[in-house]
């Protein structure tokens, strides 16, 4: 989901309204609770939220035109249901009054996210299965699978290790490599 909003989320926990990422939830036994539902291809009622405040680290992206803001939750793979609703209950939840700051609104289901990018096997946006060896070996196993069979050209994604959920990472490695490789900067993965 991507919001517009006429002004700052107005989340009780002050921490949140200076928090660039929040992930949403709840208590350890909700979030485990929604994620358990996922699992076994339910919809929870109180999702597992993630919710981005661009404009915490930005604030060139607040403008007259709105402040952003941009969600997503945990649902079952290829699912087709609108969660929109579920998610801003959620939001709504920890930040009483936040319906009221909307200005506008789009919602893209997991279907819709596959049908937008082929990669997204069932709306995955994690590039898919989060185990060991995908963490190690993504997209194939390689000593630097930033680079690519073709001069200059990096990748950097969810689909590249450390992984997704590991925000800015793969991008910080494949930075590295371009550096070491033209202009002999220290190896990708020194400290």
């Amino acid at each position: 989901m991507d919001w517009a909003l006429s002004g700052p989320v107005p989340w009780t926990a002050s921490a949140c309204r200076a928090a660039g990422t929040l992930h949403l939830g709840g208590t350890t036994a909700e979030v485990a609770a929604a994620e358990s539902d996922v699992a076994a291809g339910r919809h929870p009622d109180r999702p597992f939220c993630l919710v981005v405040q661009p404009g915490v680290a930005d604030p060139g992206r607040d403008t007259a035109a709105g402040r952003p803001l941009w969600a997503y939750c945990h649902v079952p793979a290829g699912s087709d249901r609108d969660m929109a609703p579920a998610i801003e209950a959620q939001i709504e939840r920890f930040a009483p009054g936040f319906g009221d700051l909307v200005l506008a609104r789009t919602t893209v289901t997991a279907t819709g996210m596959a049908g937008y990018d082929p990669n997204y096997v069932g709306g995955d946006i994690g590039g898919g299965a989060v185990t060991l060896w995908q963490t190690l070996a993504r997209p194939v196993p390689a000593w630097n699978p930033y680079r690519v069979p073709v001069h200059a050209v990096y990748l950097c994604s969810a689909s590249t290790p450390p992984g997704s959920g590991v925000h800015g990472m793969c991008g910080v490695y494949a930075a590295r490599t371009a550096l070491h490789d033209h202009f002999g900067g220290p190896p990708p993965f020194a400290r």
